[in-house]
């Protein structure tokens, strides 16, 4: 056991000997990604959330950019002879910021926060005989929020791989980073 955690400490202190680092000041890069669970989901996902992010590293520890995410659900409701199906779509459009905390010549681990605006939106499709209740399409917005801590894994000096956990349009995203 002692040997095994002698072995962790020297590779995890050998890592932050690389001279080429993943994540420098100046860096732009641009982040396409999948999202896995989501806050705002309700009913059954018709898209998941998708989102693009920008970011442009202003320090060797701390980047900015801004962020576009879009997810889609529905949920289907029987009253009587009718079924109601409520579509609903979010949008988050926002400011990303990350601080890059271990950074090695493949690996970059951040974490970070979001602010920006939600607009959500549904809508209503009826199936069946005359309804008894006929809803309303509705729209709502306001002030959107989130949390990451992520890291990313390049497979060259431009590609790489990044997975994201935090509070946002979803729990989890998965995606591909590329500098620019």
């Amino acid at each position: 056991m002692k040997r095994i955690i002698v072995t962790i400490a020297i590779v995890l202190g050998l890592g932050g000997t690389v001279s080429a680092q993943t994540y420098n000041e100046g860096d732009n890069m641009l982040n396409i990604g999948i999202g896995l669970g989501s806050a705002f989901r309700t009913g059954t996902t018709t898209l998941p959330p998708i989102s693009a992010s920008f970011e442009h590293g202003f320090t060797d520890k701390i980047s900015v950019g801004g962020v576009l995410s879009y997810m889609g659900s529905k949920e289907e409701v029987s009253f009587g002879a009718s079924k109601y199906i409520f579509k609903y779509s979010y949008i988050i459009l926002g400011l990303r910021g990350s601080y890059h905390f271990y950074n090695t010549d493949k690996i970059d681990v951040y974490g970070g926060a979001t602010l920006g605006y939600i607009i959500g939106n549904s809508r209503v499709e009826i199936e069946g005989p005359n309804p008894f209740i006929t809803p309303q399409p509705a729209s709502v917005s306001g002030i959107a929020y989130g949390f990451h801590v992520g890291g990313k894994y390049y497979f060259n000096e431009k590609v790489g791989a990044f997975a994201e956990l935090g509070y946002g349009m979803a729990i989890l995203n998965l995606g591909l980073t590329v500098k620019l």
